[in-house]
C-alpha cells in the first residue's frame, strides 16, 4: 500500500507540473487531451484485459478438480502435486478461490495497461488520420494507412498476444493448483479441462498469428536489401507468396486447435504449433535467405531494375 501510494503520489506530481506548465503558456487545452487520452486508454485496455483475464481464471476454476489428485497408497507424492496441494489446503472456500483469481486479474489488468498506455499516440493519430494524397505501388494503399492504421493495427495484435498470453498463464495456475496439470505423472498429464480450455485459447492465438501474417505483408514495404529500400524482387516474389501460405495454415491450425475441444488430445495441438513455427522458420526465414544469393544476385540488376524507379521517387 505504501508502494502503491508513492506510485500514485509521484504521477499525481508529475500531471500536476505538467498541467501548471500547460497552462502558463496558454496550452491547457493540449494538456488536457494528452491527459484524456492517457487516461481514457489506460482504463479502457485495464477493464479489457483484467475481464479478460477473470473470465479464464473462472472457467479454470469452474472446470477444475475440486481437489488435488491424490497419489495411490503405495506411492508418495511427487515434488509438484505436493505443493500444488499445499497451496490449495491455504484456500478450502471456492469463495476464497474466486477472490484470489478476481485479484490476480485485477493485477494482471493492471500490468498490461501499464504496458499499453504508452501507446495513447498511436491511437490518436489512428482516430484523427487524414489521407496523405499519395498511393504505395505495390498494395495501392494511401500513404496515411502506414502513418496512422498500421502502426495501430500493430499495437492492437502486439495487445490480443499478450491477453491471450496472461489468460493461459492464469488459467494454467489454477489447474496446476487444482492438480489438472501434473507433468510428473505421464500416464495423464493434463486432464480434459485443461485441453478444452487450452484449445480454446490456442486456437484464437492462431487466428491472431493469422493477422499478424496478414500485417507483415505491408511491412515488406519497410525492407532494405542493401540495392532498394522498400519492396524488391524477393520481398514481391518470395515473401509475400509465404505469408499468404502461413496465413491460410495458420487458419487452418485454428481450426484444428478448436476441432480439439471435441477429440481432446494433446498430440493435434502440438502438432499444429510444430507445423506453423517450423513452417515460418523453413519458408519465411530460411527459403529467401537462400533464394537472394543464389537467384537475385546474379542478376540483380536487371530484376530489381523496376524497383529502383520507385526508391527514388
Amino acid at each position: 500500500a505504501v508502494v502503491l501510494g508513492l506510485v500514485v503520489l509521484g504521477r499525481a506530481g508529475d500531471t500536476l507540473v505538467d498541467w501548471l506548465w500547460f497552462s502558463s503558456i496558454g496550452y491547457a487545452g493540449v494538456f488536457w487531451t494528452l491527459f484524456t487520452a492517457r487516461t481514457v486508454l489506460f482504463l479502457a485496455v485495464f477493464i479489457v484485459s483484467a475481464g479478460a483475464f477473470w473470465l479464464s481464471g473462472w472457467l479454470a476454476l469452474r472446470h477444475a478438480r475440486h481437489a488435488p489428485a491424490s497419489s495411490s497408497p503405495t506411492t508418495l507424492p511427487a515434488p509438484a502435486s505436493q505443493a500444488a496441494s499445499s497451496l490449495l489446503a491455504y484456500l478450502p472456500s471456492p469463495i476464497a478461490q474466486r477472490r484470489v483469481v478476481a485479484a490476480l486479474a485485477v493485477a494482471l489488468g493492471l500490468v498490461a495497461a501499464l504496458i499499453e498506455q504508452p501507446n495513447w499516440e498511436v491511437a490518436l493519430r489512428f482516430l484523427y488520420q487524414v489521407p496523405y494524397g499519395s498511393r504505395d505501388p505495390v498494395f495501392d494503399n494511401d500513404i496515411g494507412f502506414y502513418l496512422f492504421t498500421l502502426p495501430a493495427c500493430v499495437a492492437l495484435k502486439n495487445w490480443l498476444l499478450l491477453l491471450l498470453l496472461f489468460s493461459a498463464a492464469l488459467a494454467g495456475a489454477v489447474y496446476w493448483v487444482h492438480g489438472d496439470i501434473a507433468l510428473d505423472r505421464p500416464a495423464r498429464p493434463l486432464s480434459p479441462a485443461v485441453l478444452v480450455h487450452g484449445s480454446a485459447l490456442l486456437g484464437l492465438y492462431f487466428v491472431v498469428k493469422a493477422w499478424s501474417y496478414g500485417l507483415d505483408r505491408f511491412l515488406l514495404l519497410y525492407s532494405d536489401n542493401g540495392v532498394v529500400v522498400g519492396a524488391g524482387y524477393t520481398d514481391l516474389h518470395v515473401r509475400l507468396p509465404v505469408l499468404w501460405f502461413l496465413i491460410g495454415l495458420a487458419g487452418a491450425c485454428a481450426i484444428a486447435a478448436w476441432l480439439n475441444m471435441l477429440t481432446r488430445s494433446w498430440r493435434i495441438p502440438a502438432a499444429a504449433v510444430a507445423l506453423l513455427f517450423g513452417s515460418s522458420i523453413l519458408a519465411a526465414v530460411m527459403f529467401p535467405a537462400l533464394f537472394n544469393p543464389l537467384y537475385v544476385n546474379p542478376s540483380e540488376l536487371e530484376l530489381e531494375t523496376p524497383y529502383i524507379p520507385r526508391n527514388i521517387t
